[in-house]
């Protein structure tokens, strides 16, 4: 049986009279990817901060490996077990690479620097100064700072904010690398191709409150709706055709023609029927995702920068 790392049970964050986190629970199994997905303002922050011992919840409580957050006694005992990386993470711009990593280790007492930067590509690059570093390294540095000592739980806020798509999915590979290597990470983020590609479960945040949770395939199978087959164009005289074979064809804003099937092998009826028609036209499969699991539950969509639309 795969065993509870983190355990939050009912946890409230005020300030003043404003509610931040407003009655939240999940688990954290050990060796999973759990991610709390939602946009700017959702509260993902402030739940991680509470089980980083960095914030009391007003109330309810949460543990870490079986430790309360509550406890000044057990607050000592959790940042010794976990790594963090802070959405607003900053290190020293006039020390390298390997000096601000050190600086990291001797706090924790490890000895690992070598072993953390190799894993992540810093080696390299160790004698460069902090400050002349790309957005993406100076991140990578800091999970780098965050993985010293070997911690069990692993902390990512915000991972690859304003990081271009390339830059993205490098630091994806070593999120997934830092899992094989057994650790536990929690995750937060606000775009939904991380979410997707990196987690075994999601919680999705709005407002505060945890909206829908679970696997993200369970997830998708209930809330992701049908397989969408996409065409950049199509003929109205074929769009018609489709529509007396019983196919519902939808056009997007962006003049995109989407027609929604049950099953993915559809797309050869599709196109059979158009070729019968006369015209030669060939679709991209969409299949469901967190994006539409998003979507059906909340309402609204997420953007770049982590507003909802």
């Amino acid at each position: 049986m795969v065993s509870e790392v983190v355990v939050v049970e009912g946890i409230v964050k005020k300030y003043g009279g404003v509610v931040a986190v407003d009655n939240v629970s999940f688990r954290v199994y050990r060796g999973e990817v759990f991610s709390l997905l939602g946009p700017n303002g959702a509260g993902k922050t402030t739940t991680v901060e509470i089980l980083e011992c960095l914030r009391t919840p007003t109330s309810g409580d949460a543990f870490v490996k079986g430790l309360s957050v509550k406890n000044p006694g057990d607050s000592m005992k959790i940042k010794q077990i976990i790594g963090v990386l802070p959405q607003d993470f900053k290190a020293i711009d006039n020390l390298t690479v390997f000096e601000n990593v050190q600086l990291a280790a001797v706090a924790k007492k490890a000895d690992n620097i070598q072993e953390v930067l190799d894993s992540l590509g810093l080696w390299e690059i160790r004698k460069q100064m902090f400050s002349k570093l790309s957005g993406g390294l100076k991140r990578r540095v800091g999970i780098a700072m965050a993985l010293v000592g070997n911690p069990e739980i692993v902390f990512l806020d915000e991972p690859t904010t304003g990081f271009d798509p390339e830059a993205r999915r490098e630091t994806w590979l070593y999120i997934k690398n830092i899992q094989k290597s057994g650790a536990t990470v929690i995750l937060t983020t606000h775009y939904m191709e991380e979410a997707e590609r990196l987690s075994d479960r999601v919680a999705v945040m709005v407002r505060g409150r945890i909206a829908v949770e679970g696997r993200v395939r369970e997830l998708v199978a209930k809330y992701g709706g049908r397989t969408r087959l996409v065409f950049d164009f199509l003929e109205p005289e074929a769009a018609q055709l489709l529509r007396e074979g019983g196919y519902l064809v939808e056009q997007t804003e962006e003049g995109l023609v989407v027609i929604k099937v049950e099953k993915e092998s559809e797309v050869f009826d599709v196109v059979a029927l158009l070729r019968s028609g006369g015209f030669m036209a060939y679709p991209q499969v969409r299949q469901p995702g967190l994006e539409d699991v998003f979507l059906s539950v909340i309402g609204s969509r997420l953007s770049e920068t982590g507003e909802l639309i």
